[in-house]
């Protein structure tokens, strides 16, 4: 498929990175997830930013062009999209907080572990891949030989749609192969995270391993007591534009003053 083919083409101009100057010199990092782009985290960031919030969306390496660009980029890269995005926002403000999504939830806390709690004071993690429920990533090392891009289906090409959203509607074998090098890394890596976390997922997600969620908070995080952890009812892994969406960013600004 070339670009002239995206039938998301119209929304493309909302997978820009996007930065928005607060007044309260707390700058917050917002990570989108894998295929996605900015768009996933604009509503929270625009909640945010009206909170007195400075607000920057990163764009990962690969992502908000045209899915066939995704296979060249590894997930070191993915990472250093989001160390950018963390340097030019440390040049705004006293302090950041990241919130990453999903596979952005695993580089927000390899950006975590990288750094001093002088330097972030609290972490969000929403819908964190640990690790993946569907058939297709327990399949992946043989389909990469037969399959190089995987189409998510109607429906999900619809929700974009209908949510603004612009996101890769074919999955690249290869990506996802990259996708579970960083979660295996991620697991593997000793980490001893002590500054306060909030961690919300759905109830409806159909695509993170919950069990793997929780052998993460017990081996990453050095205090349970540390750990806000919230379930919503009615939500599914987009998490941003889903029906507790409004519920979701109040529960984070008030995470975030507190």
């Amino acid at each position: 498929m070339s670009q002239t083919d995206d039938k998301l083409e119209s929304l493309k101009y909302l997978a820009k990175p996007f930065f928005y100057g607060g007044s309260n010199n707390i700058g917050v990092l917002l990570i989108h997830g894998l295929t996605a782009s900015p768009s996933e985290m604009l509503p929270l960031g625009k909640f945010l930013h009206k909170k007195g919030f400075t607000t920057h969306g990163v764009c990962l390496a690969g992502h908000g062009t045209n899915y066939t660009d995704l296979p060249n980029y590894s997930w070191k890269e993915w990472f250093e999209s989001v160390e950018e995005g963390f340097n030019y926002l440390q040049k705004h403000c006293l302090q950041v907080i990241p919130i990453g999504i999903s596979t952005g939830a695993l580089l927000t806390l390899e950006l975590t572990s990288k750094n001093p709690d002088e330097k972030i004071s609290k972490l969000v993690l929403l819908a964190p891949a640990f690790d993946l429920k569907s058939k297709l990533a327990k399949l992946v090392r043989f389909l990469k030989y037969i399959r190089k891009y995987h189409y998510k289906g109607d429906h999900v090409l619809q929700y974009y749609k209908d949510h603004n959203l612009y996101a890769y509607y074919y999955y690249p074998t290869l990506s996802i192969l990259e996708f579970q090098k960083l979660s295996y890394y991620i697991k593997k890596k000793p980490m001893n995270i002590s500054i306060p976390s909030l961690i919300a997922y759905g109830a409806l997600d159909n695509t993170i391993s919950i069990p793997a969620l929780n052998q993460a908070i017990e081996q990453k995080f050095a205090k349970k007591n540390l750990i806000c952890e919230e379930i919503f009812e009615n939500s599914g892994h987009n998490f941003t534009t889903e029906p507790d969406a409004p519920q979701l960013f109040d529960k984070i600004h008030k995470f975030l003053i507190d």
